[in-house]
This record gives structure tokens, C-alpha cells and sequence, in this order.
């Protein structure tokens, strides 16, 4: 049997910010991961992607290891969120780093929805500028007069709008309306050893490290000495004793037929929301019999997604769009407007044109010639994507529990219920009356919207082991601790109590960091 002072499940973004912290200090960590190493920098994934459009086999995941069920509204493919490779979907981002507004933390207070935060914003300040040191973001809050306090400013200069978000930017104005540049982990300058972006084009798959990739810092935590990584291997359940404290957990490599047990002071659950609640209830044992934490019934429950809304505008003037491989213009007015409470907030963003890349897609589109090629990139330089990026409500019709299902270990996948409730309609109704304001307001001379239910989830998954005071409103306490096993840690979206309306990596990496010192000076110092 194996053992460490800390094991943690997940060789995510948050995963391995707490890793590197704590192996930074002299802290030994396993981190185990359900998929195979994905190397760093994304050099070769770069050329074997883009410049010779090769999907390698290496990084796609079996069904039987990789797979869920669902049922309810969600009409896209919920398993093509997730990239199981060491780093995650991070290793695959777009790299928005986002603070929450200070309202988000009490929706139940001031709007009568949701649940209030077991923490404020002022509470978490310090570790969002920790956050954004980590993570290299490049931003400012000069030209965003929405944006929430802060105590420090981004330790990077910002990426200036593009041609086309110049132009809306002016036409906007005119309405009231402001556009503004978008903060991101992408660096605009030389960071430590970390190079200025090239704008190589591509950013899903950076070959230089600009963009951050957790990958970066794994790397670091590895050199340190301190920390092991175990790759190919399905951590099948946690270990709790007698006495109520885990043990440690039981894993099995994708390709062995025996289960092993690693030994760990501390135990960190960092998957994705989806996962993780999979795997506390994968956990369930004579004394946790519905799933460890899961004795007032909160795990898998209270998830939610950010309901991105997806328009076209089209414009008789020539944009020349996408001349950037990340994002620039975003408008964060509608986070808090004054209607909120009837329903929930709204991020109006200009996302590259289409994703992956259209110069790539030669096959879906059916050319034939040179010729259609040219023909279709003059019409896309005429055509301006837009997404409502928007906040979404808890409610019983979203939960995860276990599926049919089952994996070749045997054990059940997990099943996602999700469906849209009323207040997610109304939402919907505002985010259609901001699309037709944005759409007159810059002058579109076609435009295309999509109904209710054609949302995408942006692959931000929120709750089901969420954050709060009691047992009985919550699974962990605000440093992600488990209630009712002390040495039990759950990191990451899943704690979320709320969803808001904007990207939510850069919080789970400021609650990541949280978490890690609260280990180091309140348990592991002890």
C-alpha cells in the first residue's frame, strides 16, 4: 500500500494549484489521474492538431472509462465537456479569468433566489489577486467601470480590443453601452519563464505556454521532489474508518484487473462538479450509506450550468474578425442590473468566430476548391458571433446521481438530470431583449438566434457538493472541508453555491489557494 501526506484526485486546474502550494512548502502529494500524461508545453499537440489536423488516439478517452447518461433539457454532448488528460480541461481553456461581483455571494439576500454564500467577496479578494499572480493574467478594470474592487491590479497589461470589437465598441457607446477589454491568463508580456503570447491563432492548443495551462505548474510541483503523479488510474472510492476520518482511497490502473490502496493524511476530491459528486457517492459505506456527506442529501444536487445563448450578426461592412486567437471585447453591464431576482445575471461576450477554427474545417464544410474556400472567408469576414453568457437557478430538476450505466471496473457512471426551470426562462427573455438591443445597436443587417433549450453549458459545471454553514444546508464548509469527516476535502466548481454569470476558473483557483493555506496552517502544521 502506498501512502502520502496528501492524495488528491484530479490533476486539474485546481487540483494542481493545491499541489504545487503545498509541495512548495515541503508538503509530499500523490495526485492521481483517471487519464494519460498530456506533455508540456502543448508543443507537439500543436503540430499533430493544427498543422497536420491529427487527432492522436493517445488523448482520446475510452466509453468505458469516460461516459455519462443524461436526461432532461440539455441537448448537446455533456461528455464533450471534459478532456481526461493530466491538466484537465484547462490544458484545453480559453483562458477568461473573471472575478464575481460582490453581489453574487448573497442572491438570497438582496434577490430572493438561490442561497447566500458562506463567504463574502471581501473574504476572497486577497486570494483572487494571489489567483491572478499564479496564473499570469493579463487584464485592467480601467476601461470596465463594472468591475469589482480590487487591491491589486492584474500583474499583466491587457489585450487591446480587436479591429471588430473597435467598431462595436464605438456603435455601442453610442447606446449606453460599454465594451471593454476581456482579462485573461494569456500572457501580454514575458511572465517569469513563461513567453508573450504570438498569437499563434489556435489557443485551444498553445504550443509556448501563453496561455496557462496547468500542466506549468504540475511541471514545477514534479521537480520539487515532493509530489508523484499517477496517471491511467480510476480512483474507485474513498476510505473512511470507524472513527469517521478517510484513510486514504482505493484506485485501480485502467489497464489492471487488481484495486490498490494509497494511505493519505489529507484526502482532496478536485474533479470536475460531475465527478466528484460521482465519486462521494461511489463512496458509500455502513455509516454513510447514501455516499460520504451525503447524509442530509445535498451531494449531486444544486448543479447548474452557465446557459451560453449563442447568436449570429451579419453586416454589410467588412469586420475582419478572428484576427486574434483569444478573446478581447466582453461587456459586463447585465451582470447585476435592477430587474435581477426576476431573473439572473447576463455576460455579453464576442467569442472567436467559430471554434475550433473555420480555416480548419475543410471536411464539415464540404469545399471542393480553392475557390470555395476563398468565397466562404470573405462571407465570414462579414459575420460577428455573439453569446449570453448567463447565470441559471438550482432547482430539482438539476441533479447527479448514479447512472445504469457502468464502467469496466463495474461501478455505475454518473447520470445528469437537467432541465430548465422558470426563472432560467425568464432569463432566457432577457438575454433575447439584450441580443436584439445588441443587434440594432451596431447596425446588423441579419441576425440569427437560438431558442431556449439550444443553450451549450461553456463546460462551466457548478454545485452538487456545494459550500455552507451546517451539514444541513451543505456537503463542505467554505474551505471545501467536509462536515462531518475532518480530513475529507472537496476543491473546485462543485463547491460553488451559486453559478452567477461569469467565467468561473479563476474563482476555483482563489478558493484552491484558500484551501491550500487553511491546510497548511490549521491541519498539516498541527
Amino acid at each position: 500500500m502506498s501512502q502520502s501526506t496528501v492524495a488528491i484526485v484530479g490533476s486539474g486546474i485546481v487540483g494542481t494549484t493545491i499541489a504545487y502550494l503545498l509541495t512548495k512548502k515541503g508538503y509530499d502529494v500523490d495526485v492521481f489521474e483517471k487519464g494519460p500524461d498530456y506533455p508540456y508545453p502543448h508543443t507537439a499537440q500543436f503540430r499533430e492538431q493544427v498543422l497536420y489536423l491529427h487527432e492522436n488516439p493517445a488523448y482520446i478517452s475510452p466509453t468505458d472509462l469516460k461516459h455519462l447518461t443524461l436526461s432532461g433539457d440539455y441537448q448537446r454532448n455533456l461528455n464533450g465537456d471534459f478532456y481526461m488528460v493530466v491538466g484537465g480541461s484547462a490544458t484545453r481553456w480559453s483562458g477568461i479569468t473573471l472575478r464575481m461581483i460582490p453581489n453574487d455571494f448573497k442572491t438570497k439576500t438582496l434577490y430572493g433566489y438561490g442561497e447566500d454564500w458562506p463567504l463574502a467577496y471581501g473574504d476572497l479578494e486577497p486570494y483572487y489577486c494571489k489567483a491572478e499572480s499564479l496564473l499570469g493574467v493579463s487584464g485592467t478594470d480601467s476601461d470596465n467601470p463594472f468591475a469589482p474592487p480590487r487591491s491589486k491590479p492584474h500583474p499583466l497589461p491587457p489585450f487591446e480590443l480587436s479591429y471588430d470589437d473597435v467598431i462595436f465598441a464605438e456603435k455601442l457607446r453610442a447606446h449606453g453601452i460599454v465594451l471593454h477589454t476581456t482579462p485573461q491568463a494569456r500572457t501580454r508580456k514575458d511572465y517569469g519563464d513563461r513567453v508573450a503570447c504570438e498569437n499563434y491563432g489556435p489557443c485551444w492548443v498553445c504550443p509556448t505556454g501563453a496561455r496557462y495551462s496547468p500542466n506549468y505548474h504540475l511541471m514545477h510541483a514534479l521537480k520539487t521532489g515532493k509530489c508523484k503523479l499517477h496517471t491511467n488510474v480510476s480512483v474507485r472510492r474513498i476510505v473512511v474508518d470507524k472513527s469517521g476520518k478517510a484513510t486514504g482511497l482505493v484506485y485501480q490502473p485502467n489497464d489492471k484487473s487488481q484495486e490498490q490502496e494509497h494511505s493519505a493524511k489529507i484526502v482532496i476530491v478536485a474533479a470536475n462538479a460531475i465527478e466528484s459528486a460521482r465519486l462521494l457517492l461511489l463512496s458509500a459505506d455502513e455509516r454513510h450509506p447514501n455516499g460520504l456527506g451525503n447524509n442530509t442529501g445535498h451531494v449531486g444536487k444544486h448543479l447548474t450550468f452557465h446557459h451560453g445563448w449563442y447568436g449570429e450578426m451579419h453586416y454589410k461592412e467588412t469586420l475582419y474578425p478572428s484576427r486574434f486567437g483569444g478573446w478581447t471585447g466582453q461587456c459586463h453591464q447585465f451582470l447585476d442590473p435592477p430587474s435581477r431576482g426576476k431573473h439572473g445575471s447576463v455576460k455579453i461576450e464576442f467569442p472567436f468566430i467559430h471554434e475550433p477554427d473555420p480555416f480548419l474545417s475543410a471536411a464539415d464544410l464540404k469545399w471542393a476548391t480553392s475557390s470555395d474556400v476563398i468565397e466562404h472567408v470573405k462571407e465570414v469576414q462579414h459575420q460577428q458571433p455573439i453569446r449570453l453568457h448567463s447565470e441559471a437557478s438550482t432547482g430539482p430538476e438539476k441533479y447527479v446521481t448514479l447512472s445504469k450505466d457502468r464502467d469496466r471496473f463495474g461501478d455505475p457512471f454518473a447520470h445528469v438530470q437537467y432541465s430548465l426551470n422558470d426563472f432560467d426562462y425568464e432569463t432566457y427573455q432577457f438575454a433575447t431583449k439584450l441580443f436584439d438591443q445588441f443587434a440594432e445597436a451596431t447596425q446588423a443587417d441579419q441576425k440569427k438566434w437560438t431558442e431556449p433549450k439550444g443553450f451549450g453549458s461553456t463546460a462551466h459545471h457548478h454545485g452538487t457538493c456545494r459550500m455552507g454553514i451546517t451539514q444541513r444546508d451543505s456537503v463542505v464548509d467554505s474551505f471545501g472541508k467536509m462536515h462531518d469527516i475532518p480530513n475529507l476535502f472537496v476543491a473546485g466548481g462543485s463547491t460553488f453555491v451559486g453559478s452567477a454569470a461569469v467565467n468561473p476558473t479563476l474563482t476555483m483557483v482563489a478558493l484552491a489557494i484558500r484551501t491550500a493555506n487553511y491546510l497548511m496552517e490549521q491541519i498539516l502544521a498541527i
